[in-house]
C-alpha cells in the first residue's frame, strides 16, 4: 500500500488533499481518497456529504457508538469525559467499547474551496455519519448547543484502547 505522502506526489486531483496524516487518524486509504475525489458531491465543496462506499473499497472504522448506527443510547453510568488534543478546548464524552471493532460502509466527507486557490479542499472525511458539534464546543450557537446536547445524551466517542495509544 502507498504512503499517503506517495499518493499525494503521484496523484494531481481536482480535490485538494491535506498532508499532515490526518486522513489516516480515520482509517482512509488512498484508495478511499481516490474514490472521494472522483465523487461530484465532493467536488461541489459545499460542506458535508455523506456517502455509502463501493464494493470494491474497505470498510471504514467507527469512532462513535449510540442510536444512529443502530447502538442502544449510552448513559452517562458507560461514558468518561477526555480531552482528544488537537487544540480542543473541552472534553469529549467517551465509552471504553470492548466489542468487536465497528466498521461502516457508510463515510462522511466535509469539503469546503480552498482559501487561496478555490479548488475543492478535503478538510476531513471519516467512518460514519455526520454528528452534531460536541456540547462543550466553544462555536455553538444556542440552536446547535440544544441539537447537540440531545444527540450526545445518547451517543459516546469510541475511546482508543491502551494498545492504540501506544503506538
Amino acid at each position: 500500500m502507498k504512503s499517503f505522502k506517495q499518493y499525494l506526489r503521484e496523484n494531481e486531483s481536482q480535490l485538494m488533499l491535506r498532508n499532515d496524516g490526518h486522513y489516516d487518524v480515520h482509517g482512509l486509504t488512498p484508495e478511499h481518497l481516490s474514490w472521494l475525489g472522483s465523487h461530484p458531491e465532493v467536488l461541489a465543496a459545499k460542506g458535508p456529504v455523506t456517502l455509502t462506499l463501493p464494493e470494491h473499497l474497505p470498510p471504514l472504522p467507527v469512532g462513535i457508538i449510540g442510536p444512529s448506527l443502530g447502538d442502544n443510547p449510552v448513559g452517562e453510568d458507560q461514558v468518561h469525559y477526555a480531552n482528544r488534543g488537537g487544540g480542543r478546548p473541552y472534553e469529549s464524552r467517551m465509552v471504553h467499547y470492548g466489542g468487536p471493532d465497528k466498521t461502516t460502509r457508510m463515510i462522511t466527507a466535509i469539503s469546503r474551496p480552498h482559501a487561496e486557490t478555490g479548488k475543492p479542499f478535503l478538510i476531513t472525511a471519516f467512518g460514519g455519519p455526520l454528528a452534531p458539534k460536541e456540547v462543550n464546543d466553544p462555536s455553538h450557537t444556542e440552536e446547535s448547543r440544544a441539537e447537540s446536547q440531545k444527540f450526545w445524551s445518547q451517543h459516546a466517542l469510541i475511546a482508543k484502547s491502551d494498545k492504540e495509544n501506544q503506538r
